[in-house]
């Protein structure tokens, strides 16, 4: 099945008043369009799709119609001929058949005469449609969301593949979205031209044989969407994971497009905290960042914007009924402003990625428990390590406009360390060995502040000694990795300097309290072997992997990110 979506947004709305936002009407058709044969094999979850898509794409900005599919009949018989597909390909089809066709009916004699009256006189507009739209093999309404078009968008599949290798079953689709505006000149003629064409992709890779510890059902037997769920199998479950990164990319690319950003005059300003007429009826959140821009005379006499500054939303004003409730932010950056400054959005996931790298001491790990006896060989080190080389890459959502507290986050913590000791010389070279800790938390983390802040954290994972390496056995060579894991927690304060609206760089110290490990396992050439419990807690009981950490790091706001981290949270957004 082949889709397409067509947006149009009405052509007497884009000149908006400097700093005020129009609402924008758009027109859509279907969803995305895919070539059946590049999605090898794939059976597409198209419903779910088209739900991601109506939620990231179809947002409370716009107000939408539908455009007549009857423009579409040349376009999928040509689409489906190419080779190649890429935007470059696609845009020369499509403006090839839908938009040539587009401008055909917009530049009849009679259409360009009563464009204005379906705007202006919705009764002038019918008697005229009720003849002319039936001659173009139209109806009314087909004709009238046509007069009012201003924008056209393709989102597409490139590809999307699914495979299984080394027990992890990975999806990943490739595409993007292409983005056309219709312009008329003086004299009413109508022309459309291509604005912006992007590319993102969506991967999702799991354990299709993994399993629920307390029901011992499927890990992937629901997805949840918001208040939303549904049955999935393994293979569903990836997909529905790489289609929701997918289009929450197409929805910030969306954004991101001057003409679709949302702006206003600042009409209330104290100090640095300014109020503004946008909230919840354009889809306002906590958080959300706005650019401070000034309009300037250049050189050669031209009007041209100036940032001056970069704030965040503070409070959400809910306008949906009272344009008066203003929303609210603080200063982050730049200079002080005044009423009728105006403030442009920023368009941004919600998600920061953080990075550390620093010292943790405190640790011990004693050469015995770098024993390779149950992989051949002898112990690891040859003295205690009492000192990693630790960092760190967090994925952290922002809670604010779930929850109504601000610069609060979920964070999803991929940690790693090197132990640092002294390697033991092996009088037997068969076994050898390389060790480090694998350290999986989950936490939360609260920030104040403004260009300067400070920041606390709290999280809990489980640490793990990964010893790998290759043995010799009768002179066979295998591959084996030795793990012990340990519970964990640990407690952090920060302190960080903004540098821009999407950079901050950042210092922090804390303290991980490592436990006594609870498991182990053995991997030789693939095989599985769970290490008794027995063993575990004579041989590792004073194991300590935790210690005192200092870090320098740094945050970056995302506007893409092809996996899914925490998206099932995006529906329940309210503040």
């Amino acid at each position: 099945m082949k889709k397409l979506i067509l947006l149009a947004v009405s052509i007497t709305m884009i000149f908006a008043q400097q700093g005020e936002y129009v609402r924008k009407s758009v027109s859509s058709l279907e969803s995305v369009w895919y070539k059946a044969d590049a999605l090898e094999d794939v059976h597409f979850d198209a419903k779910t799709f088209d739900m991601f898509m109506k939620h990231y794409i179809e947002i409370d900005r716009f107000d939408y119609n539908v455009l007549p599919s009857n423009l579409l009949e040349n376009f999928r018989r040509e689409s489906n001929l190419l080779t190649d597909i890429n935007a470059t390909s696609l845009a020369g089809v499509l403006e090839n058949t839908v938009t040539s066709k587009i401008v055909e009916i917009l530049n009849d004699p009679g259409v360009m005469e009563n464009r204005g009256s379906a705007l202006k006189d919705e009764a002038a507009f019918q008697s005229f449609a009720a003849t002319k739209a039936k001659s173009l093999g139209l109806t009314t309404d087909e004709l009238k969301a046509l007069m009012n078009s201003a924008f056209i968008y393709l989102p597409y599949i490139k590809s999307a593949t699914q495979k299984v290798e080394d027990k992890t079953l990975t999806f990943k689709m490739e595409g993007g979205i292409i983005w056309w505006q219709l312009k008329v000149d003086e004299a009413g003629n109508s022309s459309v031209v291509k604005i912006k064409e992007a590319t993102t992709s969506g991967i999702s890779s799991l354990d299709p044989e993994s399993k629920n510890s307390l029901t011992g059902e499927s890990s992937y037997a629901r997805f949840k969407f918001g208040d939303t769920k549904w049955p999935t199998t393994p293979e569903q479950y990836a997909q529905n994971d790489a289609m929701l990164a997918f289009a929450k990319n197409l929805g910030v690319k969306t954004k991101e497009i001057d003409d679709f950003k949302l702006t206003a005059q600042i009409v209330e300003a104290s100090g640095k905290s300014y109020g503004f007429n946008l909230g919840t009826k354009e889809g306002v959140h906590l958080d959300d960042g706005f650019h401070l821009v000034e309009y300037e005379e250049n050189a050669a006499g031209d009007e041209v914007a100036v940032k001056a500054g970069f704030i965040r939303v503070s409070k959400t004003g809910d306008n949906r009924k009272d344009p008066n409730n203003y929303s609210y932010a603080n200063q982050l950056l730049g200079k002080k402003v005044s009423e009728g400054t105006v403030v442009l959005e920023h368009p941004r996931l919600g998600m920061d990625v953080r990075a550390h790298l620093g010292i943790m001491s405190g640790s011990s790990i004693l050469p015995e428990h770098t024993s390779l006896s149950l992989a051949y060989g002898g112990n690891l080190f040859a003295e205690e390590a009492t000192t990693q080389l630790a960092g760190d890459v967090i994925i952290s959502y922002n809670l604010a406009p779930i929850i109504g507290v601000s610069q609060t986050f979920v964070d999803l913590d991929l940690g790693f360390s090197l132990p640092l000791a002294t390697y033991a010389d092996e009088d037997n070279e068969s076994a050898s060995a390389f060790a480090m800790i694998l350290s999986p938390y989950i936490g939360v983390s609260k920030r104040v502040g403004g260009q300067m802040f400070a920041g606390a954290n709290l999280a809990a994972g489980v640490d793990i000694l990964s010893l790998s390496g290759t043995a010799t056995i009768f002179l066979v060579d295998v591959d084996y990795q030795y793990n012990i894991a340990a519970p964990g927690l640990k407690l952090g304060g920060e302190l960080g300097f903004m540098v821009n609206p999407d950079l901050s760089i950042t210092a922090s110290a804390g303290y991980k309290l490592g436990i006594a490990p609870l498991s182990g396992s053995l991997t030789v050439d693939d095989v599985d072997y769970e290490i008794n419990a027995d063993y575990i807690e004579a041989n590792y009981e004073d194991l300590n992997m935790g210690g005192l950490m200092i870090n320098v790091g740094a945050s970056y706001a995302l506007g893409e990110l092809p996996i899914n981290v925490f998206g099932f949270l995006d529906p329940l957004k309210k503040y």
